[in-house]
């Protein structure tokens, strides 16, 4: 087998390997050998840059998430650098709002309570002053972790600088959250006050009167220096911008230094990480006035990579009315764009419900030659490690892969929602296009009255109450696919299946029964029934573990493994039929499964978000068996199959999705690192960044694990770790932010008594 990491490092020395070997070992940003060390000064001969490469993060386009510094943490009131600061709702909470004044961005509160949180990198006293404006309210009350800061003093309909006093003593760094409750009583529509930023000022010596690095501010669209522009980040000292980052295999920061205005100043360029010593990556002295100049470095980041760090642009030092400029900063790969999947004759996803990961190739560690479809997949195809679901309820997770959205941008959060008539699915988008699209369920929760038949060419739907067996929808996929290649042969195919998987009824007869572990079983699970008796065990607010013996679950693994043996089978017949009809080559064939199961939660739908349910098999086969035999252990997630499916096929959501084409994160050229992978259920959010897993339910205080040092979790880092921590829930909140439908999209499920059999039989409801 072929482990992608082995593979990924290979690609990444090549290339820098050949950007050293252009002429660039010893750059600003240092040698290869010594990334940590300091650059030249600005005022040396510098050697020609290697190749721009491919930029994967643009610093000036994420602004918004990052930190911005001077003379303390500045909060941009009302403009998007707010999102993920309310503690701990993320997003603005009722009764704040965005208003406008004089061209300007503020935010306009008439919530009597207002919290941030915030990060604080060095002790320090501190003190809270705010761009403010009076309306209803004079006086607010300022708490800095439920402890009295003091109050900001507000004048009615006029605009003024309001501050506290400093601390007497320093405050620690790390996480903090600052109160706000506003006196007064509000009128009508009546707001309490209007606010156009909020400092959290570091007291100094600093005679300059105080300009605050707002979003505005900071970024100079067009800053030239000797004639050549740059869009820039323009920082006084002493100041910083600070952006979390997870940084992939061979990355490089690229930037252009200088000073606009007159004097000398200091820049620096670091990388700060919980619990070390900031690491100086890069130094400049710099010089404006008339022949001011760019400094262009370009600093290898490897020592850092695939740790989530904050790397910060700082002006150490600034003269009065001058500011450094960091142009164009951007991370950047040196290596080709990743490779997008082969067009493709068709597209076979089959997702099996209720399956542990670990009872599969090449998961369960021992010889599975019940499972002989899946074991060649695990041989020959690629096999996916750190594939994780957005949810625990299933058929969110469909409708995820069906439309490139997470659960809150489609709305099918709960098992009493459908696919709204308004949302385009994979299916609509295949059909319109002039391909042969179909989907294939026995699974009730996305059956047509949830919404997901609309738009395929063919949808069929196999209820468990049937006489139809667990392995009919994959038949049904092979015939249809045979059929339809049979009557025009030169068709694009696009089938989805949603197959039981290992979800109960269990298709097994009574012969077969007397056979399956353990002998002279006596319990009560019942192959037809099992699906409601452990519905039933769950409903009575009792664990699977306290209800069940030890005999009652080995039955059930035996049973399921019989149901998974036979599904097996049908995958194994739907791929020779692929062969058959000659388009096996031509084909991106795909396994995976929707909800994780386990001994504690047996065919639970919506249950925690717990790393066991989220983590799901994946196995794809690419065309012409590209990447066969190689393990990814890079994260992916369930709309990388959307990708995936619509590169091979050549066609698009005309609105933007989610998702990365799995061959470029098989080519170990994608870089999967950028985002974390996030899970939401009802107000529950759980993301894994690397290493780093926080959980927890909006409008409460999240937990915070590091798997490096806590494989179990059992404690939370919050404290301990808190720019992780920042970065992680302003993650999920931009996400929410920028992805999350208004409650009012979400349509209710109208569903048949059939459908109602079904789901009776299956096991959600009484």
């Amino acid at each position: 087998m072929v482990s992608l990491s082995a593979r990924a490092g290979a690609i990444a020395l090549a290339f820098v390997g050949a950007a050293f070997m252009s002429g660039c070992s010893s750059c600003n940003g240092g040698s290869r050998d010594a990334p940590g060390k300091p650059a030249a000064s600005g005022s040396a001969a510098a050697p020609p840059l290697p190749p721009p490469g491919r930029i994967i993060t643009d610093i000036v386009e994420s602004l918004a998430g990052c930190d911005i510094e001077h003379r303390g943490v500045l909060l941009d009131a009302g403009t998007d650098a707010m999102t993920g600061r309310f503690a701990w709702t993320g997003i603005a909470p009722p009764g704040v709002d965005s208003v406008e004044h004089d061209a300007s961005t503020w935010a306009r509160v008439s919530a009597r309570t207002m919290r941030l949180f915030f990060v604080l990198p060095e002790a320090s006293p501190i003190f809270v002053s705010a761009r403010s404006m009076g309306i209803a309210s004079r006086v607010a009350t300022v708490s800095l972790d439920d402890q009295p800061l003091g109050t900001l003093n507000f004048n009615r309909n006029q605009i003024r600088v309001a501050s506290t006093g400093a601390t007497t003593l320093p405050v620690d760094p790390g996480l903090h959250t600052l109160t706000f409750r506003f006196m007064g009583r509000a009128r009508d529509a009546d707001a309490y006050a209007d606010l156009d930023w909020i400092r959290v000022g570091v007291p100094d010596e600093n005679p300059a009167t105080y300009g605050p690095p707002t979003l505005r501010d900071v970024v100079a669209p067009a800053a030239a220096l000797a004639g050549v522009p740059h869009r820039s980040i323009a920082l006084r000292g002493p100041g910083a911008v600070r952006c979390a980052l997870r940084l992939p295999p061979g990355a490089h920061l690229r930037t252009a230094i200088g000073l606009q205005g007159a004097g000398e100043a200091d820049a620096s360029i670091r990388i700060l990480r919980d619990g070390q010593k900031p690491v100086d990556v890069s130094a400049q002295h710099v010089t404006g006035g008339d022949k001011a100049t760019w400094s262009e470095i370009d600093v290898p980041l490897a020592p850092h990579t695939g740790a989530l760090v904050h790397l910060e642009l700082r002006a150490e030092s600034t003269p009065q009315g001058s500011r450094v400029l960091f142009g164009d900063p951007v991370v950047t790969l040196p290596a080709p764009p990743p490779p997008a999947t082969a067009k493709a004759r068709a597209v076979v996803i089959v997702v099996l419900n209720g399956v542990e990961r670990e009872e599969l190739p090449p998961w369960h560690g021992a010889p599975t030659p019940h499972l002989t479809a899946l074991s060649e997949l695990a041989l020959t195809g690629t096999t996916f490690h750190r594939h994780r679901a957005p949810t625990t309820y299933p058929a969110a997770v469909l409708g995820s892969m069906l439309t490139a959205m997470p659960p809150r941008g489609h709305t099918v959060t709960d098992p009493g929602a459908r696919m709204p008539a308004s949302q385009t699915m994979l299916g609509t988008i295949a059909h319109d296009a002039s391909l042969r699209a179909a989907m294939f369920t026995g699974v009730p929760a996305t059956f047509k009255s949830f919404g997901f038949g609309t738009g395929w060419e063919h949808f069929a739907e196999y209820p468990p109450q049937g006489n139809d067996l667990a392995t009919a929808p994959i038949e049904a996929a092979a015939t249809w696919m045979t059929d339809v290649l049979r009557q025009a042969p030169e068709a694009r195919l696009l089938a989805v299946v949603h197959s039981r998987g290992g979800h109960p009824p269990w298709d097994v007869t009574g012969k077969e029964q007397a056979t399956l572990a353990p002998n002279n079983y006596t319990g009560v699970i019942d192959p037809r029934r099992g699906a409601q008796q452990i519905a039933a065990a769950r409903r009575r607010g009792k664990k699977d573990k306290d209800v069940f013996s030890a005999q009652d679950k080995e039955r059930i693994r035996a049973l399921e493994t019989v149901a998974l043996t036979g599904q097996d089978r049908a995958i194994g017949s739907l791929i020779s039929a692929l062969k058959t009809a000659g388009i096996w080559e031509s084909t991106v064939f795909v396994v995976t499964g929707d909800v994780g199961s386990g001994a504690d939660a047996l065919y639970a739908e919506g249950q925690e978000l717990s790393e066991k349910l989220l983590t799901l098999p994946l196995y794809v086969r690419f065309p012409d068996a590209r990447y066969g035999g190689a393990n990814v252990h890079l994260p992916t997630e369930v709309w990388d199959i959307t990708q995936t499916a619509l590169s091979a096929l050549g066609i698009a959501f005309s609105r933007p999705g989610l998702g990365r084409d799995l061959s470029g994160v098989a080519s170990g050229l994608e870089d999967p690192y950028e985002e974390p992978q996030i899970a939401t259920l009802d107000d529950r959010f759980s993301a894994r960044w690397g290493e780093h897993i926080m959980t927890g339910r909006y409008d409460a205080a999240p937990s915070l694990c590091d798997l490096e040092v806590d494989p179990t979790c059992a404690f939370n880092r919050r404290e301990a770790m808190p720019l992780a921590m920042q970065a992680l829930f302003r993650r999920i909140v931009a996400r929410d932010v920028a992805t999350s439908a208004p409650a009012s999209k979400r349509e209710p499920a109208t569903i048949e008594p059939e459908t109602v059999s079904s789901l009776r039989v299956w096991g959600a409801m009484d």
